[in-house]
């Protein structure tokens, strides 16, 4: 009986690795698309190849942005950003910020996300212009914040998280940028410091914290965002598809928030 649970448990596991390898490389390509796709979305039009002289810059010894130079006829034209923010209502999300060599900020692509259907999510293009306030501005004259905060950022209506998730990731990628470009320490508002390609942002003090991902604790109600998933009968949200699932049980579902 050891002999063949044995058996059994080896052929899983082979069939398990497997699996594992012949998905593994279509996911990567895939993932490498949409990177690239985001990155040719954010700067002037180039000639090289962009993932071949990324610098990695790390960020409180633990998380990585990554910096893609473009250049044509040799000289830089723009830099992708691919940065990021953990303080979404649904958690982290990712995007591509395109910088003009001084700091301009030419266009930024959501990567992915996790926020609200119909709320959060518009923080793509697709689903809102909020993104859009941010092209053709530049940090060091465009506060970076939302303007319930004293920022220049006008907020998603109902959605103030989101938006401040956002803001954060921009925030972050501008740090880089400008750490990058002048290799020198940099400090900015949001108090993230970059020296030599190597980033290091701040811990938060006490009462600078940003309110836990997925709370419904409410502390003002324009702060308010409601988790679809906490109603009885809300369908569940696909990032990847940028949709809610079809409702196949006949109750229906209603997003709120």
């Amino acid at each position: 009986m050891v002999i063949v649970l044995g058996t059994i448990t080896l052929v899983a596991s082979a069939a398990v690795g497997g699996i594992y390898l012949l998905t593994k490389e279509p996911i990567e390509a895939t993932q490498a698309k949409k990177v690239n796709d985001a990155i040719a979305q954010v700067v002037p039009n180039f000639d090289n190849t962009p993932a071949t002289e990324a610098i990695k810059t790390a960020v409180d010894g633990k998380d990585t942005v990554t910096i893609y130079p473009a250049k044509s006829g040799g000289a830089v034209v723009g830099y992708a950003i691919e940065t990021f923010s953990k303080k979404g209502f649904g958690g982290e999300m990712s995007l591509m910020v395109g910088f003009l060599p001084d700091g301009t900020i030419k266009d930024i692509s959501v990567i992915s996300h996790n926020e609200t259907p119909g709320l959060g999510d518009k923080i793509q293009k697709t689903k809102s212009d909020f993104a859009v306030q941010f092209e053709g501005k530049n940090p060091s004259t465009f506060k970076l914040a939302v303007k319930k905060d004293g920022g220049d950022v006008d907020a998603i209506t109902a959605s103030t998280i989101s938006s401040r998730a956002f803001t954060d990731a921009v925030a972050r990628a501008y740090q880089v940028f400008q750490a990058v470009l002048n290799d020198t320490e940099v400090e900015v508002a949001s108090g993230a410091t970059a020296t030599q390609h190597t980033a290091s942002v701040k811990k938060e003090t006490p009462g600078e914290a940003e309110e836990p991902a997925q709370t419904l604790k409410v502390k003002e109600e324009k702060d308010f965002e409601f988790d679809p998933n906490a109603v009885e009968g809300a369908l569940p949200y696909d990032a990847a598809a940028g949709a809610t699932a079809t409702d196949t049980t006949g109750k229906g579902g209603t997003n709120h928030e």
